[in-house]
């Protein structure tokens, strides 16, 4: 195997440890509002303070990854995720949840912006699209993230004893994925600090930061969607991530080809469509089984958001990657104490109507934005 195709595994098995760490949280959600005691209100705080642990680390990743390069803040992130994810089981109160969540949400953006500058390096050097295929494995770690924590919750196993299995896993994954990442002493030498997107960057901020209010929105509560909507049992809850998660995964191992051939343009308006489908047949599903078909259509829409955005971003340089998912992040974090509040007043149906209308808004405009025109 060539030194580069080495690389893109190393990338895509790091992107997989970031995916299992949220398919982890994700299907766990009822076990740790029920331990800390939380409310729909304060489940949107504890995840308004992950959202502000990723906007505090944006101009420290930034500079991070000037200095010491994606590899290394990779790493050292990427350990810290592993670390992070085992407390969330053991906290009893929603503010002491909600510190932990702060640190959870630094670790988590700082690994994740790394791994796509690393990324964007072999996207440089092979002259090739491999972007949608990174983010494919981030697809396949919540895959078996998802399948993990649908197994340890059939066999009654407690979210402590799963969330350290993960940790544990995702510290094994780094070890053996350490060697291979790419050179990146590209980076280093980009002196600039943080910036927030201008110009054709600002449409690809915006577009980002309503993607990431859906995604976000969808992992953090369709595993209540399907418990308090859907009135499926504890035991089959988490088949409503895992789907999900699966239909996001098969779209993004074949979305650098679809790029090829219809471009990132189409394919986000397209993928606003079938997102807004399957959230409309999840929410007016007369059984299970339609709620769940409802959720691949979801899925398979809001697969391609992320690498289309990510790919086009890169592009422009690395600071240029920063910016544009600090607005991400943004988007992340202020969205979901407004979806607490929505789903508080207009319970988890009118939650996932809501993502529908914000999804609708990405459609057009990703038809209309600059950066994803067919010529890039």
């Amino acid at each position: 195997m060539d030194t580069h195709k080495k690389s893109i595994l190393a990338v895509s098995f790091a992107l997989f440890n970031l995916g299992l760490a949220f398919a982890t949280w994700a299907s766990r959600v009822p076990d740790v509002r029920d331990t800390a005691l939380l409310t729909a209100t304060t489940l949107g705080y504890v995840l308004l303070f992950r959202g502000m642990g990723t906007v505090i680390m944006m101009p420290i990743i930034a500079w991070a990854l000037n200095y010491f390069g994606p590899k290394r803040v990779a790493l050292f992130m990427g350990t810290f995720v592993a670390i992070t994810l085992f407390p969330i089981a053991l906290m009893k109160s929603w503010f002491a949840l909600a510190l932990l969540m702060t640190t959870v949400g630094m670790c988590s953006s700082g690994f994740n912006i790394s791994v796509n500058a690393l990324g964007s390096v072999v996207e440089s050097e092979t002259g090739q699209s491999h972007m949608s295929k990174i983010h494919s494995w981030f697809g396949v770690g919540t895959v078996v993230g998802a399948l993990i924590g649908t197994l340890t919750t059939r066999f009654s196993w407690s979210a402590m004893a799963h969330f350290g299995l993960v940790s544990s896993l995702i510290l094994l994954v780094l070890f053996f994925v350490a060697r291979y990442l790419p050179n990146d002493e590209s980076f280093t030498r980009q002196k600039s600090g943080f910036q927030w997107p201008h110009g054709g960057l600002i449409a690809l901020g915006i577009i980002t930061f309503l993607a990431a209010t859906i995604e976000t929105s969808i992992m953090n509560w369709v595993s209540l969607f399907f418990t308090d909507h859907i009135q499926a049992s504890a035991d089959w809850a988490p088949l409503g991530y895992t789907v999900f998660a699966g239909a996001l995964l098969v779209m993004r191992v074949f979305g650098d080809r679809l790029k090829t051939h219809f471009g990132a343009r189409n394919l986000l308006v397209g993928g606003a469509l079938s997102t807004i489908t399957g959230l409309i047949m999840a929410v007016f599903a007369p059984n299970f089984i339609i709620a769940i078909l409802g959720m691949v259509f979801t899925g398979a829409g809001v697969s391609l958001s992320f690498p289309m955005l990510f790919s086009a971003a890169g592009r422009e340089g690395a600071i240029a990657l920063t910016s544009v998912a600090s607005f991400g992040y943004v988007g992340g974090m202020v969205s979901q104490p407004v979806m607490g509040w929505v789903v508080e007043t207009f319970e988890l149906s009118g939650g996932f109507l809501f993502i529908a209308g914000v999804t609708a808004v990405i459609g057009y405009l990703a038809s209309r934005a600059r950066l994803l025109a067919p010529t890039r």
